[in-house]
């Protein structure tokens, strides 16, 4: 055991970063409520949050659109297209000078593939996968997760790990066993544990699985959302220590006017992981090919393709969170424990703030909800400076947390730095021309 002076510098860099946080989103929030007339909540999470809701919403809402054409030939049991052509005119021709004439198979490709077995859920990536599946937010997911931990059946929900450590190596195992027992899986292999432990990649907690609990509770008797929650967590624990998903990939090429057409497609050669998985994955669904060798000719018939750039998606719950994970991460130093903008802990109440704050709503369907900024939501944007509403802050301040923790930085040269951007936004932010007429509209 070590002495805990050796956790000294943890302490710091941790008191040192909630000090800055109360600071910054104290000071801001009066600051920018006195400038603009009205009660505005700012913080160095959810404002950077806002900023890509709101960034994201005027890419959906300014994109234009552009038509492109392909020349499809259609060789019988496969098609070949040919790479985005522009110009319809263009695209007409070749399909005239294709129309009826013979493509030849210049060549065939085959690889065969592995994809690994995924990884263990942390909070984050449960979130992300309960919205997707079951439309649940962040939130929802948090609280249900919470019940199931309270309740015995799983792990502690509030992780940013996906690995165990050494030491529940054979709990793993047991645990797996009876989730198979349970949720009535019918694995053909034994559970890998090896692929699930990493004690290098456990932090403060380990990844979420379900506990031995499950072989005593009553299932059938928990809350939908609970048993959901339950059974996507046990269904990741027999993926996660599962074969490899093995398929062939073809690609084929093929000539004719002298122009290259190629297809694509998959032949799955052993499920693997796969077997046991409830969502499929569409993204990555390819129809196999006939067994097509080089040199062969086919008489084609050859049509025009009418295809369209899409524009982004809005954020749903799954990829904001994905999104906040992701922030800021490029300007991070190698070995910062805490990747993004918030924590999993964290970055559900965050999202539920701003849409209680109104500053988003959530609309679509009871599954598909996405996340919209409200008009007050922009005006606050609107009128923030970049270096609140960007979440290159974050980045800044993690570098020289892990600099306190290493002995590299005092804790009290981080706090007049903090202390010092603060007075400079307080001195330097004006209202900006015509904002206090927008921000009353819109508060």
């Amino acid at each position: 055991m070590k002495p805990m002076s050796a956790y000294d510098n943890l302490f710091n860099a941790g008191y040192a970063r909630a000090r800055a946080d109360w600071l910054v989103g104290m000071n801001s929030s009066r600051l920018f409520s006195v400038r603009y007339g009205g009660k505005l909540n700012i913080g160095r999470v959810q404002t950077p949050t806002l900023a890509m809701i709101v960034q994201r919403d005027a890419e959906v809402n300014g994109f234009i659109k552009q038509k492109y054409y392909t020349a499809d030939l259609n060789c019988g049991k496969f098609i070949l297209s040919s790479a985005r052509i522009d110009d319809e005119n263009v695209a007409e021709s070749l399909v005239s000078a294709c129309d009826g004439n013979t493509v030849t198979i210049s060549s065939v490709k085959r690889e065969v593939k592995t994809d690994k077995a995924p990884k263990l859920y942390d909070l984050t990536t449960l979130q992300r996968e309960a919205n997707k599946a079951f439309g649940y937010t962040a939130q929802q997911t948090l609280d249900y997760t919470q019940s199931l931990y309270e309740g015995k059946l799983v792990t502690y929900p509030r992780t940013d790990s996906q690995f165990l450590s050494d030491d529940m190596a054979q709990t793993a195992l047991d645990v797996a066993k009876l989730c198979d027992t349970y949720f009535g899986f019918g694995i053909s292999h034994t559970p890998d544990i090896s692929k699930v432990i990493n004690n290098a990649k456990v932090s403060g907690h380990h990844a979420i699985i379900p506990t031995s609990g499950i072989a005593t509770a009553d299932l059938s008797s928990l809350p939908s959302g609970e048993r959901n929650i339950l059974t996507l967590i046990a269904t990741k624990l027999i993926c996660a220590t599962a074969p490899a998903h093995k398929y062939e990939a073809v690609k084929l090429t093929g000539i004719c006017n002298g122009t290259e057409f190629m297809a694509t497609g998959r032949t799955v050669l052993e499920m693997g992981w796969k077997a046991y998985a409830k969502q499929s994955d569409k993204k990555n669904e390819e129809k196999s090919l006939p067994a097509v060798s080089e040199g062969q000719n086919f008489t084609v018939q050859a049509s025009k393709g009418e295809h369209f750039t899409s524009p982004p998606k809005p954020y749903t719950e799954d990829t904001l969170l994905s999104a906040m994970q992701a922030a800021g991460a490029d300007s991070m130093p190698e070995g910062v424990e805490r990747q993004g903008i918030g924590t999993p802990a964290t970055r559900a109440a965050t999202i539920e703030k701003l849409v209680q704050k109104g500053f988003l709503e959530r609309k679509g369907t009871k599954k598909t909800k996405v996340l919209l900024p409200t008009d007050k939501g922009k005006a606050l944007i609107t009128v923030m400076p970049e270096e609140i509403q960007s979440p290159e802050m974050t980045a800044d301040w993690e570098t020289k947390l892990l600099q306190i923790e290493r002995s590299e930085m005092e804790p009290e040269t981080f706090m007049t730095e903090i202390k010092e951007m603060i007075s400079s936004l307080v001195t330097t932010t004006e209202a900006a021309k015509g904002a206090n007429a927008l921000m009353k509209n819109k508060i």
